[in-house]
């Protein structure tokens, strides 16, 4: 927080913010979601603390995570006592309070009216997206509070600002940039917008330090990424980029829609209010957060979307779309309007209607559910696994929560933690990291099982038929192998609780 807003902060200051604060923590358990692909990271944190390195299978040096901070923090975590699963949702949750913090202290010292700061943070934490991925265990809280920190320190700075408010831009999107590498990208539209604002030689100068701090963070990364795994970018980049196409674009677009559909327009609708506030004025501030939006749908078209639910990385841009919404109602107030409070009252209650409609209807709830089972199955499965008495090869597409529970060694059919099937031939566009395929190369692993398509449970033992009624490209390849037919039988896996898990396990050989 600002020291310079402490003086305007009251009790009902504090009483508005910690009933925010707390909301927004009974909303994110309202969804109490841990998802899949966060027990990646939980894994190499762990095998980093059991000193193993920062590796999914001891001895394979493979970047499949693309979070390095935030696995270094769930590391230093569990090295103070606290596992990783507890770890990821206590610092989801401090992260998102300090975010919702940070953007009510700056309208709060932006505005006399103490109701944008209300509106702006109670809107982001009613947001669904907000509020699912400060337990979901992954870098999205991280990512938003450095990149909130960044446009804040932009916001800041004036023609008077010295070298330590550069020094401050650049660190934060340097954090940012060792949070997810392709967060370094996003101090460009910001350096552009303050040397819109001023181009004096000082300006300059300070952008350029800025810039220099953030790139160096991200070329650190690289060198020392190129270091320890061999190359300076991470696995999953390769296991889920194509060639920009048609369908690409397509895609992302669509899972675009069903983002602004899901939420009922209102992400366009702070866009459009703050245009029509603010007139487009170059000396807005907001167009600091609108260009770090921009900069994000652009990566997010070129890269095709994400699958994860409640539209995982549109996490990172809502403190965005807070402050567009908190300057849009600022303007709103200041405006000779007689009915202007009425009238914010009344958009405030609208859009917080809209957006919490979509915390308890509409698709992605279901595929939350879905996904809060197949978690607690893998979970099960992985502990089948692990009391095996002996060392296994498993090969599954889904290995969050069943390698990590289970600590045998893996082979990731999808590709994120292998090297050789994420940059295998042949992927075509699918769904979101899942097109990486190689069959002949996972049987020459030689695999002591694999889990077809997803690792699920049933009440009895299910017929193979039903077993491999769904698969990702990665299973395809294995039913057309000979060798998969010739050296892998169907059997299952009983767990605790008595359910049954299909695999394929091979044969002893003659």
């Amino acid at each position: 927080m600002c020291p310079t807003v402490w003086h305007k902060l009251d009790k009902y200051d504090l009483l508005a913010v910690g009933a925010v604060l707390g909301l927004s923590l009974l909303h994110a358990f309202h969804f109490n979601h841990v998802c899949d692909d966060a027990f990646i990271s939980f894994r190499y944190a762990d095998n980093l603390v059991r000193g193993d390195g920062l590796v999914f299978n001891p001895g394979q040096y493979v970047m499949g995570y693309s979070n390095l901070l935030w696995v270094l923090l769930l590391a230093a975590m569990q090295v103070v006592g606290i596992e990783p699963i507890a770890a990821g949702k206590l610092m989801g949750t401090l992260l998102a309070w300090g975010t919702l913090v940070r953007v009510y202290a700056y309208l709060r010292e932006t505005y006399e009216d103490r109701l944008p700061a209300l509106a702006a943070t109670s809107l982001l934490a009613a947001w669904g997206t907000f509020a699912m991925w400060i337990f979901g265990g992954l870098e999205g809280p991280l990512l938003a509070f450095l990149l909130l920190g960044g446009v804040l320190e932009a916001m800041r700075i004036g023609p008077d600002s010295g070298r330590g408010n550069y020094l401050k831009l650049g660190l934060w999107f340097g954090f940012a940039a060792l949070t997810r590498p392709e967060a370094v990208f996003y101090s460009l539209p910001v350096a552009f917008w303050l040397l819109v604002r001023d181009r004096g030689r000082k300006r300059v100068t300070g952008v350029i330090g800025s810039l220099t701090i953030a790139w160096l963070c991200y070329a650190g990364f690289a060198a020392w990424a190129f270091f320890y795994y061999g190359d300076p970018l991470a696995n999953s980049y390769y296991a889920k980029m194509h060639s920009l196409s048609l369908a690409l674009l397509a895609r992302g677009w669509d899972i675009t829609w069903w983002f602004l559909r899901g939420y009922l327009g209102v992400p366009l609708l702070i866009v459009l209010a703050w245009a029509a506030a603010t007139r487009l004025r170059p000396n807005s501030p907001g167009w600091f957060p609108l260009s770090i939006i921009a900069a994000f749908v652009v990566f997010f078209l070129r890269v095709g979307g994400d699958a994860l639910v409640y539209y995982r990385m549109w996490m990172w841009t809502l403190p965005m779309f807070a402050l567009l919404a908190g300057e849009a109602l600022g303007h709103l107030l200041t405006s000779p309007w007689r009915h202007r409070r009425a009238a914010a009252v009344a958009v405030v209650t609208l859009g917080l209607a809209a957006t919490l409609q979509h915390s308890f209807f509409g698709r992605e709830i279901g595929r939350l559910r879905r996904d809060d089972q197949f978690v607690r199955n893998a979970a099960a499965i992985s502990d089948a696994l692990r009391e095996a008495g002996r060392p296994l090869l498993v090969a599954a597409n889904n290995v969050g929560a069943i390698a990590y529970g289970s600590n045998q060694a893996f082979v990731d059919m999808l590709g994120l933690n292998d090297r050789h099937i994420a940059r295998a031939p042949g992927k075509e566009v699918g769904i979101p990291a899942h097109e990486s395929h190689d069959g002949s190369y996972v049987l020459d692993r030689k695999p002591d099982l694999i889990f077809y398509g997803m690792p699920r449970l049933h009440g009895e033992p299910v017929s193979p038929q039903r077993a491999i009624e769904a698969g990702y490209p990665s299973d395809h390849d294995l039913m057309q192998d000979p060798r998969f037919q010739r050296s892998y039988g169907f059997t299952h896996l009983r767990v605790e609780d008595g359910r049954y898990a299909p695999v394929f396990a091979r044969r002893p050989e003659p």
